[in-house]
């Protein structure tokens, strides 16, 4: 939709082309192009301070100064009216487009949004001189809501700034540094059974939904499994097994945190160790192990939990951990 605006201020005699190609060309690198021949209306350091107010600006804004004699003979409102036609078409790009024809005409489009350039254009140029198109254009940018730009940064203050700069970086980083310490050091966070790339858990949403998948999988298991509950060695087994599917799945239902998420990887890991056990009976081979060994010595038993562990010189990596060296490990993490 395009709202159009164009008041008649004062006939220029300048001469200039009608090829926009140089408006789109400027617009490439600033929102704000002043013709060479129009710096007396619009001097470069006011561009530039309306550039810094428009630039970023959503919907986009593109501000054009050209002289009046690229408007055709004739109808100078129909003139300009093709004019911005023209730059529109050319730059292909939603927005607000206003446009100063010299001492001639300024004109203002909307394009592909919903604002009422015509009678904000129109409330500012009665307010402003024909001479003072910068402050009809800021006007504008007024009805607007558009921010004024801000002035520049004193000197003196440029070294306090660059110390505000590097204290800030330096508190990023040592707060980056102490979360890969933590990321790379204590309980493991939940994992599922099934293979997945490391940035697919990455997040608590993630995990959750990986969770959720991993109990799905594991009744799937029960489902096709081929022992009976009410075998009679088999009983018990089944039934922990299926205990165990129910005790996850009522919490992957709700919103678990990554404890919670930990004691359903490990309900999961005993429901499954207990399927398979009837399984083994089924089949008269001898019962798997509960768990694997503590990765730190295998003389301190059975392992109770999982942990992040970074050797020296190596990567980070999940191991099986003892009641004893869990206890250590969490002292040392502190």
């Amino acid at each position: 939709m395009r709202l159009l605006a164009g008041v008649l201020l004062l006939v220029s005699t300048l001469t200039g082309s009608s090829d926009p190609t140089a408006v789109v060309d400027g617009w490439k690198t600033s929102p704000v192009y002043v013709d060479p021949t129009q710096r007396s209306l619009v001097s470069d350091k006011d561009a530039t301070e309306l550039a810094q107010r428009v630039n970023g600006h959503d919907p986009a804004i593109r501000i054009a100064v050209v002289p009046a004699a690229v408007l055709a003979a004739g109808d100078q409102s129909a003139a300009a009216h093709t004019y911005v036609d023209q730059l529109v078409d050319a730059q292909k790009a939603d927005g607000i487009y206003l446009v100063v024809f010299g001492g001639a005409i300024s004109w203002g489009s909307a394009v592909g949004v919903d604002t009422p350039i015509a009678e904000i254009l129109n409330d500012e140029l009665g307010k402003h001189s024909r001479s003072d198109p910068v402050g009809t254009l800021n006007g504008v940018m007024d009805q607007l809501d558009v921010p004024k730009a801000s002035k520049g940064t004193p000197g003196w203050l440029w070294p306090l700034v660059i110390v505000l700069v590097l204290l800030v970086a330096g508190g990023f980083g040592l707060r980056w540094w102490r979360s890969r310490l933590r990321k790379d050091a204590g309980p493991a966070l939940y994992r599922p059974s099934y293979d997945v790339l490391p940035d697919e858990v990455d997040t608590v949403d993630e995990r959750r939904a990986a969770a959720r998948e991993d109990v799905t999988r594991f009744g799937e298991e029960l489902d096709s499994a081929d022992v009976r509950l009410d075998g009679v060695d088999t009983a018990a087994d089944v039934q922990a097994a299926m205990d165990a599917y129910a005790d996850a799945g009522r919490v992957v239902d709700g919103e678990p945190g990554d404890d919670k998420l930990r004691e359903v990887r490990a309900t999961v890991e005993y429901g499954r160790w207990r399927l398979a056990c009837a399984q083994t009976k089924v089949a008269g081979t001898p019962a798997p192990a509960r768990r694997a060994t503590c990765f730190f010595d295998p003389a301190h038993g059975m392992s109770v939990t999982d942990w992040m562990y970074t050797p020296p010189g190596g990567r980070a990596r999940e191991i099986p951990v003892c009641g004893s060296c869990r206890d250590r490990l969490s002292g040392g993490a502190r």
